[in-house]
């Protein structure tokens, strides 16, 4: 599966599923894990239904089956005034991941400082000093990574003197399909 492939199926599913924990349908429909509970922890929750909001606060573990995400705080924005805990993905504003994020999936691996999810545009926003996306020996960098879940676009960027990177290393399998040609 290519890097293009796991963000449009497998990143949004785990974002989505980790970081909003109800039950909803979700945008992918590889679901396999989607009845799996949703294990969060961290130091501290606030909810505020006013402010419409619900944060996680210190050393946050995300957990659903095989699926990780961990930082240092997690908000999530909410557009109905109804109670925050029973979301469903229409009441989602945004998704906020901030400090140290890292999410492990299967052999895929993100490493950044923020990751934002945008349910409304259906885009997923990582940045940081040379936000990270890895599948085994692949990996793709910049200072901002921006996935367009809807067109399968992903525009790769970086600071004022700064390059992006994409580091793709041929398989076995690869090399045989491109002998076979």
């Amino acid at each position: 599966m290519s890097l293009i492939n796991f963000f449009t199926h497998r990143l949004t599913y785990a974002i989505v599923l980790l970081l909003i924990f109800s039950n909803y349908e979700v945008i992918v429909a590889e679901t396999s894990n989607m009845k799996q509970p949703i294990h969060i922890q961290a130091d501290k929750m606030l909810a505020s239904p006013k402010k419409k909001f619900i944060k996680f606060q210190g050393n946050v573990k995300v957990t659903q089956d095989n699926i990780q995400l961990t930082a240092d705080t997690l908000k999530v924005f909410i557009i109905s005034s109804g109670n925050p805990v029973a979301m469903t993905k229409e009441s989602v504003q945004k998704i906020d991941a901030n400090g140290h994020v890292r999410i492990h999936w299967n052999d895929y691996r993100i490493e950044a400082e923020t990751a934002l999810y945008l349910p409304p545009n259906n885009t997923l926003v990582i940045s940081g000093n040379m936000a990270h996306v890895y599948q085994g020996t692949n990996s793709i960098a910049g200072s901002r990574i921006v996935l367009n879940l809807e067109t399968d676009q992903i525009e790769i960027s970086s600071k004022t003197g700064e390059q992006v990177e994409a580091i793709y290393e041929f398989s076995d399998q690869d090399m045989n399909h491109m002998k076979q040609k």
